[in-house]
Formats: C-alpha cells, sequence, structure tokens
C-alpha cells in the first residue's frame, strides 16, 4: 500500500435533528419512521447527498439545468464520456470509464450505475453505508404554515400549507469503506478526509427549510492495519441515557436531556486493538458521554480509553484547522 491508498476503515456518524425533517418519504415528505419501533430512519442516499453537496470539486451526480432550462438527464451528464469506437464495420458508442471515475469524486466514494443506450456502467463504490436509524422513540408533529404571497395570478390571497417533522431525534450512521474496492477506482486518502470533513460540516451546514436544525454530534474513523479487520455494526453499541431523573426519553426535545453511553463501544474497540492503527474522532462541546459510571465530554472519556488501550487517536479538528 502506498501513502496515499485509502486506508480499510469503518465509519461511526451521530448527528441529532430538532423540531425537522432529516428525510422526507417520497410521497409525502414526512419523516421516516419505523412503525414497529417508533425510531426514525434515514437513508444512506441522504447521508450521501449531504456529501456531494458539501464537496467543492466536481461530482457526477448533481442536479444541473440544460438548455431552456429543463434538468440534465444522467445520460446527459455521461455525454462528454462517451466516445466513438470502431468494432469491425460499425461505429459504437462507449464511455470513458477511466475518464469518468478520475473526474468525480463521488463516483470515487460510492460509485455509479446507469445506462445510456445501448451501453452500461456498473461500479461498486468502496464506501458504503447502512441506514441510519435514531437511538429515541421519536415523535411527528403537523406544523401549520401561511403563504401570504399568492403562487397564481388568480389567487386573491395567499393558502394555507402544512410540513411534518419531529421533535427530536439522535441519528447515527454506520460506514466501511473497503481498501480493495478502493483500489479499483484509485480512491485516495485524501478524497476520504473530504469525504470525513464534508460529512460534519455539511451537516451542520444544512439551511433548507425542512433541513436546518440538524447538528453534527460524534465522528469516528477507526483505521484498521490488517487485512480483512472489520468489527461491524459500530451504531449497535451505542445507547441513550437520561441526564436526569426527571427526563423521559420518549419525549426527548435536546441533546441537554441525554447522554450518550459509550461503554459498550470503548469496549469492542478495546477488544479489537490489535487489529487498529489509529482512530480519527471530532465531537460536539454539547454532546455528554458515560462510560463504567462515568459522565463527561466524549473527548475527556476517549482520551482516557485511548492512554490505557495504547491505540493512536487523531483529533480532526486539528487537522482540518491545518487545513
Amino acid at each position: 500500500m502506498t501513502e496515499n491508498e485509502a486506508r480499510r476503515s469503518e465509519f461511526l456518524f451521530c448527528y441529532d435533528a430538532r423540531m425537522t425533517n432529516p428525510n422526507g418519504d417520497p410521497d409525502e415528505n414526512r419523516p421516516r419512521i419505523d412503525l414497529v419501533t417508533g425510531r426514525n430512519l434515514v437513508t444512506e442516499f441522504r447521508l450521501k447527498r449531504t456529501i456531494r453537496d458539501y464537496l467543492k470539486e466536481p461530482i457526477f451526480m448533481r442536479v444541473e439545468e440544460g438548455p431552456g432550462g429543463t434538468l440534465k438527464t444522467v445520460e446527459d451528464l455521461a455525454e462528454p464520456y462517451t466516445k466513438d469506437v470502431k468494432q469491425g464495420n460499425k461505429t459504437v458508442k462507449q464511455i470513458d470509464r477511466e475518464k469518468l471515475v478520475k473526474d468525480h469524486i463521488d463516483v470515487r466514494l460510492f460509485g455509479l450505475l446507469f445506462a445510456v443506450g445501448g451501453m452500461h456502467f456498473k461500479q461498486v463504490g468502496p464506501v458504503q453505508f447502512a441506514i441510519g436509524r435514531s437511538l429515541n422513540k421519536v415523535h411527528e408533529l403537523t406544523v401549520r404554515m401561511t403563504r401570504v404571497v399568492p403562487t397564481r395570478e388568480e389567487a386573491k390571497a395567499g393558502t394555507f400549507g402544512e410540513k411534518s417533522v419531529l421533535r427530536y431525534s439522535f441519528i447515527v450512521f454506520h460506514g466501511f469503506l473497503n481498501d480493495l474496492v478502493a483500489k479499483q477506482v484509485n480512491l485516495s486518502e485524501v478524497d476520504v478526509q473530504k469525504m470525513v470533513k464534508a460529512m460534519w460540516v455539511g451537516t451542520d451546514e444544512l439551511s433548507t427549510t425542512s433541513k436546518f436544525g440538524q447538528r453534527s454530534r460524534l465522528l469516528l474513523r477507526v483505521i484498521y492495519s490488517k487485512p480483512f479487520a472489520y468489527i461491524g455494526d459500530l451504531d449497535r453499541y451505542l445507547s441513550l441515557e437520561k441526564a436526569n431523573g426527571n427526563v423521559d426519553l420518549d419525549k426527548l426535545e435536546d441533546i441537554s436531556q441525554c447522554h450518550l453511553n459509550v461503554e459498550n463501544l470503548f469496549k469492542v474497540l478495546e477488544k479489537n486493538k490489535n487489529r487498529i492503527s489509529g482512530i480519527e474522532y471530532a465531537s460536539s462541546d454539547e454532546l455528554r458521554c458515560t462510560s463504567e459510571g462515568k459522565s463527561d465530554s466524549f473527548e475527556k472519556l476517549f482520551k482516557d480509553w485511548s492512554t490505557k488501550s495504547g491505540v493512536t487517536t487523531t483529533n480532526l479538528f486539528e487537522e482540518w484547522h491545518k487545513g
């Protein structure tokens, strides 16, 4: 492995959403809720969209207007990467696979699948995320709205509408970077660092009406030193606890009402420390955590754990400030 090759890793990303809709369904744009558990669900596509929207370099899966103001299709976006190739007596179009991948960081990260005419493009992405879920039961609220300015010439006054939001949701995502697939697309550590920063900062900077109110709380990247190393399901080692006896975990309104229990997470990392080369992290000052009966900031608890375990840790905020 060269110094710049993307390293095998797992990701754990937590953020919360207050009085907002983290991920609307395709029909009514209501928050997605597991009817069995009452937990909030957020698709991996929403997280990837957040990352894409923040990244400053060219991405393939984007919204772009074509002539006449219509939106470009996947076929339109792929057109610059098609070329004429002679096959016997015929000339056929082929996709310049190498250039398309090289030009777009989101293809190198997440892969791409599309068909243009008789041509097909398929590249599995080295970075994948499972569906995100909240650690708490959520409550959906319907908020009535008034549009003051009419939207049609014949309208005499504004109109009424409504939107659905969640009172509070603490969401956790688990992800994985497959180093073997990363080599196929020349994914670099620079690419991965851009993605990690986009995950954190991009979530904080979501400013649309439906997404405003979300804050990044905890991000871990567990980097492995051995081939095929994998813990899996890192999100299942986290749980929420009451900040005090008067709190009802089923009726949370704010991060100040709960603590994140990271004891089991520390235990599984300790168990696998011989396969870990290092852990990168970022944490919110507002997030309080518990482990082995102690309550403190994640930063403090994690530093104590790192000292005992001997695992090297890197504060991502310090790395981002260097840049």
